[in-house]
């Protein structure tokens, strides 16, 4: 792998540097565990007018395909790079909403959210056909919902149905407040908003006390929301 890595980089010396594969580079020093030379590679390509979109298609894919505690690394490198902070401070803002997952998000949830086509009539009337006292088609009933609607934020049957929701008791609560992560998978900046009030207390409804389950499923949905994306403000959080 070294040697293949070698290559790659003498070839830029032989060809026209606008067919040169940074991208092979990138991923040869991934499997060697290089971040730092990484880092240097991204702050090469921010700083050449020709090559800097470049760089933050390579952030992407480091975002998409690699250890967190490698992108974790390559952050750290290109935070401290004075020419970019000097010369570029505009595209290394950029580049770090990249590599911490932020750009993807924020953009993905855009996507999923405008092109929702979760049928909430059908949904509807699946809860009104189910009887009372069924707890496993209920629990169900509220499964559904959240992989219909995951990752789109779109919690509208649980706010608009929250008595009827509050029917669950036990672990269904825990499982039907677990499911608002699925429904908020990576939006992190509303985590604590949508989930602080089982946090506080679990009470879910007009129905019954303050419910532990709850508050434990609050917990798993938080985890669910921040899912391998350590932070440490969610490690804060938590401890």
């Amino acid at each position: 792998m070294r040697t293949i890595l070698l290559i790659y980089q003498r070839r830029q010396a032989e060809i026209n540097s606008a067919n040169f594969d940074y991208f092979k580079i990138a991923k040869c020093q991934f499997a060697l565990h290089l971040p730092e030379s990484t880092g240097a590679l991204l702050e090469k390509l921010l700083t050449n007018e020709d090559n800097y979109l470049k760089g933050y298609q390579i952030a992407f894919d480091l975002v998409d395909k690699e250890l967190q505690t490698f992108t974790t690394e390559v952050i750290n490198y290109v935070e401290k790079s004075e020419t970019l902070k000097k010369d570029h401070p505009d595209r290394l803002e950029k580049l770090l909403s990249i590599l911490r997952g932020q750009t993807k998000e924020r953009l993905s949830l855009q996507f999923l959210k405008k092109n929702n086509h979760s049928d909430m009539l059908m949904i509807g009337k699946l809860k009104e056909s189910i009887p009372a006292k069924n707890s496993m088609l209920h629990s169900a009933m509220i499964w559904m919902n959240g992989m219909m609607n995951a990752y789109t934020t779109n919690d509208s049957f649980i706010k608009d149905n929250m008595n009827w929701v509050a029917q669950a008791t036990n672990w269904n609560r825990f499982q039907a407040t677990a499911t608002l992560g699925m429904i908020h998978m990576c939006n992190k900046s509303q985590a604590n908003e949508v989930l602080e009030p089982y946090l506080r207390g679990g009470n879910m409804g007009n129905q019954g006390q303050s419910s532990p389950y709850a508050t434990a499923g609050a917990y798993f949905a938080h985890g669910l929301i921040h899912a391998n994306q350590f932070t440490p403000e969610t490690n804060d959080f938590f401890m």
